[in-house]
This record gives C-alpha cells, structure tokens and sequence, in this order.
C-alpha cells in the first residue's frame, strides 16, 4: 500500500467514493428520506475540490496494486478549536472502498494526517464521527483519540 498526496486527478474517485459513504454517516435520528439527504450532500460535495484547494487542505490517497486508489483522506491543517483558539489539524473527511475495510487502510490514512500535523507544528488533530458509526469509533479509539465533547440531539416531533 501507498499513501501520496493527492491531486485534482484524484477528485472522480473522491466524489464517487464520497458519495457511496454517505448512508453510512448519517446518524439514525435524522429522519429524512435518504433521496433528499443524498441530494444535499451531493451538492455540498460539488463545491468539495474548490474549498480543498482554496483552504489549503491536504488531500492523502491510498493506493493498493497498479495504483488503484482504494482511499482518501481530506485533512484541513488551519483550523481552529472554537472554545480555546488553538491552533489543530481537523479531518474533514475519510473514506475506503467497501472491499477495502478492515484491511489498515483508514488507520494508514489517519497516521499520514498525524505525520503532516506532526511535521507541521500542530499539536492537535480532531475530527467528528457519527456515534453510531462503531467501526469507525473504534478506529479513532485505537488510534488514541478521546472523546472531548458530545453533540447531541433532540428529535422534536
């Protein structure tokens, strides 16, 4: 496996993967029909690759054999923590081809965000998961994150 930075050759795989991981990340609490959420998404998802670029973000590819991408990672290295000012690294984005799961690739992909933070000065890297979204969860635990907060909501009908 490879891990590169990615290019703006690299977008078609990105969106389409972007969009394939999107009922994975939608919390059960919103009750909406997936063809709307999808739908809204994918227009966010239009404007991705410009904000990438105008941001300043890194993008990270995983690459399996004969340069076949099988992942990617969108880190944003300027953000800022909102209660303390601090400086940190903020994952924007993850994902990996479905028959690519539980193979160490998202770990790869993670450690590679760590390395540039690392090599960069930033001494935080955050990142927002879904609850439900276990496997993920997981992931991020092993990989020594904390929990630091806790959105929550409150379905009002």
């Amino acid at each position: 496996m490879l891990i590169r930075q990615g290019t703006v050759k690299d977008w078609p795989f990105m969106y389409e993967l972007a969009k394939r991981v999107i009922p994975v990340n939608i919390s059960p609490w919103r009750q909406q029909p997936m063809e709307e959420t999808m739908k809204y998404r994918i227009k966010m998802l239009k404007n991705f690759w410009t904000w990438i670029n105008q941001s300043g973000s890194k993008v990270f590819i995983a690459e399996m054999e004969q340069e076949k991408p099988v992942g990617f990672l969108v880190l944003y290295p300027n953000a800022v923590e909102e209660l303390t000012g601090l400086p940190q690294g903020w994952v924007m984005d993850i994902a990996v081809l479905e028959d690519y799961r539980n193979h160490g690739i998202g770990r790869v992909l993670m450690e590679a965000a760590e390395t540039y933070c690392r090599e960069q000065g930033i001494e935080y890297l955050g990142l927002a998961v879904s609850s439900h979204n276990v496997q993920a969860v997981k992931l991020y635990q092993s990989l020594g994150f904390a929990e630091e907060r806790k959105l929550m909501v409150k379905v009002l009908k």
